[in-house]
């Protein structure tokens, strides 16, 4: 049962809030969806694999539903290399910010 605020003022700061998060994304993610859109990247496990190896990637993004049996090796190889890994985010949202319709369980920024 949802709790109704009686306070109209407070109701009012509330619902203000409210729509203000959702007109604006998150600072974080919006610069890590810039990051992915906008720079050289690979998407995809194999890809991501393949860069990490050949000493292509400076920051890894993994998705957290990903299948763990498949993102782990990769999670072993950045950290062996030093490559930053960031694992926030869904395979969905992870896909959607590299600009595709399905989601990916690995990305990787590359240098340039």
């Amino acid at each position: 049962m949802q709790e109704v605020c009686y306070n109209s003022k407070l109701r009012e700061k509330f619902f203000a809030n409210f729509a203000m998060q959702r007109q604006h994304p998150n600072r974080r993610e919006r610069r890590v969806s810039e990051a992915l859109t906008a720079k050289e990247k690979v998407v995809g496990l194999k890809q991501t694999r393949r860069a990490v190896s050949a000493g292509q990637a400076i920051k890894v993004y993994l998705a957290c539903d990903a299948e763990e049996r498949l993102t782990n090796p990769l999670l072993e190889s950045c950290r062996n290399a030093g490559i930053p890994v960031e694992t926030e985010w869904t395979m969905r949202r992870l896909g959607k910010a590299c600009g595709i319709e399905v989601g990916t369980a690995a990305a990787a920024v590359l240098a340039k």
